[in-house]
């Protein structure tokens, strides 16, 4: 199955982790990234911590809806540092 599979590229990896663990890839492409990090334990290993603080995060971080007020001040601040005056 190893030799289906490209050489494995440690610097791909660190580029594509947070977008698996984000979930922005198609299914193929997270199999197959699970797949490949297999083949190197230092890039599996980083993979599991770097899930591991995502999910401790996740479970300690109160999400909080923000007011109208403030969604309306960051976006205008958004704005005059973009200099589009829109």
């Amino acid at each position: 199955m190893d030799k289906a599979l490209p050489q494995h590229d440690c610097k791909k990896f660190v580029q594509q982790v947070f977008l698996v663990l984000d979930g922005e890839l198609t299914k193929e492409e997270t199999d197959l990234f699970l797949t490949d990090i297999e083949r190197c334990k230092h890039c599996l290993d980083h993979y599991n911590i770097e899930r591991e603080l995502k999910d401790f995060i996740a479970k300690r971080v109160e999400k909080r809806c923000c007011s109208e007020g403030l969604k309306s001040s960051i976006k205008e601040q958004i704005k005059s540092l973009s200099g589009s005056g829109e």
